[in-house]
Order: structure tokens, then sequence, then C-alpha cells
């Protein structure tokens, strides 16, 4: 009533002499629980509280309700400008409190930040806060900033193309050479187009072209005219995985001094398991005088990459495919030795062995594929196995030795015309594989 007012009005000049309150207006002091640091101006209620005036012109609290314009909480409180509630829904703190522009929330959508999923306008919370610019995640998404784990050069980022020892990028589809010693890079493997035998004798006529197919399958075309001369300087367009074992000055390179792959070489003490796995390898022959399909290993004495002279051991070949020339005399040789060795899927029986091959330089071990030949062949063969199948039987190997590569081919020699494609090739060392690679 008008007259309880007039009475009430005294009062309250009196007491604000005692700097008391008057009326009902029990506001806490701005540093108190609900001020600046706590609630501020903001508190619990306000001319917007649920259910309208209850409480007077100013509420409990502040100037705003639960749901008010800032929030749970005053301006730099637990909650602030964009606290639970406050002017973007979702972030969980203030402009500088425990939510606020640099702590979980931000002033985005969701549990924080514009970016939905998210913790935070651009991570796991504000703009500096826990997942900044820098924080795990990145702008591609996740719980972070713009170039955290995940980011824009992160798990095959943005990068250049891969490149071998020399610097030479990786093979792409449509790719072809016709060049001697010419390779493709495939990753930690590389196709070489060796025509050895025709580039001693000057062969002229011979036409070799190694490719990878617009189906990224890889192959090669070969002809081999008549060179002249017996038999025993083939071309051996082929894969290979590692480096030669003659050493970087040695006139027996057809392909680069070093290693195709970080694999190979290893010494023979290290080599806990070897394996090669062929997927299709396929030859169609125009003109089938002379040749065999194969894959090969060498042991050296010492590490070619590191020794002028690494001292070649053993030259051990698996022919998968050949023709009856190839092996039968004078043009080739007969099988002269016995004894086969189940290697992964398949099994090899020994064919031809020498101690002076090549002109006294190195061993030689031949064997064949049991079943074969066949001209189109796939499957897992074991190098590891037939290694130590030779070693059993032929004394002179040692732990310190170095396999330094595996080759994948076909030896082609005079009056030979034909095309070997290969879907792909797995090799393996002590449980690592690697498989064809191609650029994008």
């Amino acid at each position: 009533m008008y007259k309880s007012r007039t009475l009430c009005f005294g009062t309250c000049l009196a007491t604000l002499v005692l700097l008391a309150h008057c009326g009902g207006d029990n506001r806490p002091m701005t540093s108190s629980q609900g001020g600046s640091e706590n609630g501020g101006a903001s508190g619990e209620g306000g001319n917007t509280t649920p259910g309208g005036g209850s409480g007077g012109a100013v509420s409990t609290g502040g100037t705003t309700s639960p749901g008010g314009s800032s929030g749970s909480g005053g301006t730099k409180a637990t909650g602030g400008t964009t606290s639970a509630g406050g002017a973007s829904a979702g972030g969980s703190g203030g402009t500088k409190a425990t939510g606020g522009t640099t702590s979980l929330g931000g002033s985005g959508a969701g549990a924080g930040g514009s970016s939905a999923g998210g913790s935070g306008g651009s991570g796991g919370g504000g703009t500096k806060a826990n997942g900044g610019t820098t924080s795990v995640g990145g702008s591609n998404g996740g719980a972070g900033g713009s170039t955290p784990t995940g980011g824009t050069m992160s798990s095959g980022g943005t990068s250049g193309p891969q490149t071998d020892c020399l610097g030479k990028a990786l093979a792409k589809a449509g790719d072809s050479s016709t060049t001697s010693k010419a390779y493709l890079n495939l990753g930690d493997m590389r196709l070489i187009n060796n025509r050895w035998g025709a580039d001693a004798r000057s062969c002229s006529g011979a036409s070799y072209k190694i490719f990878v197919g617009t189906d990224g399958i890889m192959g090669y075309d070969f002809n081999r005219p008549t060179c002249g001369g017996a038999k025993g300087y083939p071309d051996y367009p082929e894969v290979e995985f590692g480096v030669a074992p003659f050493g970087a000055n040695s006139a027996d390179l057809t392909s680069p001094a070093c290693s195709s792959t970080t694999l190979l070489p290893i010494q023979l003490k290290s080599l806990t398991s070897a394996s090669l796995n062929i997927d299709n390898f396929n030859t169609t022959y125009q003109k089938p005088a002379y040749y065999d399909t194969n894959f090969e290993f060498w042991i050296s004495k010492q590490n070619p990459l590191t020794a002028a002279d690494p001292g070649v051991y053993a030259e051990i070949i698996i022919f998968l495919s050949w023709n009856s020339t190839r092996m039968s005399s004078p043009a080739g040789w007969a099988c002269d030795k016995s004894g086969t060795v189940t290697a992964g899927g398949n099994s090899f029986s020994l064919c031809h062995q020498s101690d002076s091959w090549s002109n006294n330089r190195w061993r030689f071990f031949n064997f064949n594929l049991n079943g074969g030949p066949k001209d189109s062949f796939s499957g897992n063969s074991d190098i590891k196995a037939i290694l130590d199948y030779v070693r059993s039987k032929y004394s002179g190997f040692t732990d310190d030795m170095w396999l330094t590569r595996i080759e994948v081919g076909t030896e082609v020699d005079d009056d030979t015309q034909g095309t070997a494609k290969i879907n792909n090739l797995t090799f393996e060392i002590n449980g690592t594989k690697k498989s064809v690679e191609l650029a994008k």
C-alpha cells in the first residue's frame, strides 16, 4: 500500500546513512558469489526469470536469469559471455573463465566451437586453449586446431613425389622406356631395361621396352634377333629389389649402385625370413627360340654399398618357365644335379650347379619349378628356405655374407620375341613386405 511504501521510503533513507540495503533488494556485492568473478552483474534471476517478476525488478542474481543473455555467470565468471546457455549455446564457459575463448568451449556451436563435432572453435577448446590452432586435429577436422595430428601435412598429407636414391620420381601408369639400362621407379623396386647381352655384342637390332600399362600392370616387350655367335649372352629385362653384388665401380652393373630398398643388402646372420610373392607373371611369345622366366638372388662376401670389391659369391636362380633349347646342350645345359626343396607354396629341384661360373668369378645354382615350365605363374616362394637348403648341401657360405638383391625377369637370347606382364610383386624381408608403388 502507499502508506507502507512511505514508511519504507523513510526507513530506507535512514539505512542509507548506515550503508545498508533497502526493501527487497538483497543483491550480493560485485565480487561475492554472483559477482563479477562468480556470477557478476548477470546473476541467477533478473527481469527474465522463469515465471516473470517474482522477486522484484531485479531478482536473486543479476540482470538476467538462467539461459539469459550472459548464461550462468558474470562477464568473467564461471561461464562468461558465452557460457552454458549464453549467447552461443553449447559453449562451456565465458570469455576468460572456464570455457572462455581460450578455454573449453568458445564462441561456436556444439560442444564448443564453430566446427560441429570438435570441442571448441577450432579444436578441444577456444582459439588457443585445449586444442588451439595447433592442437590435435587440425583444420581438416578432429579435436583440435589447424595444423595438429592429422593436419594438412600429417599421415599422408600433402607432400612431393616419392623419389628413389637417385632422385627419380615414382613411375605412373602409362610410363615406358626403350633406352638401355633405363628403369622405372616402382617404390622399393625398379623395372630395368637390362639388355646387357645385346649391348655386349653390339646388337643394334635388339628392341626392348619396359612399361607400366594404363591399367597399372608392369611388363616389358622384347625382340632379340640373331646377334651372332654361340648362345650365352642373354638380355634380362627385370624387376630388381635391392642392389647388385658387384660394387659401385664394376663394369657388370646394369642398374644403379644404390639399393632400391632399405631392406637390402642384409647380412645372413641377421636374416630371419625372406620371401617373394608373384601375382600373375604371364609371358607370351611370337618367337620362342631361347628363353627362361625366373627369379634369382645374389650373395656377396661384403656389403656392395660400402666395399669397392664386395666379392660376388653366389648366384641362385629359379626357372619358372623355359623352352627345351634352353635346357639342352650345347645351347644350354642338361640338368645334371638332383635334390628338391619345398619353399613356400612351391617346390623346386636342383638342375645345374657350378663353382666356376662366369670365368670362375662366382658359384652358380639353378633350380627348376616342379610342375613347370609355366608361362603363367602365381605364387609365394620362400627365398630363405632355398638359401638354407643350398647352405646345407654346399659348404663355403658364412653368416657374415650378404644377401644383396632379389630379381624377377626373363632371360632372352637370339631369335626370341615376346611380351611379359606382371600384375604385382611383393618382397618380404624379416617380416616387412614391399609391393609395387605407382604415382597417383
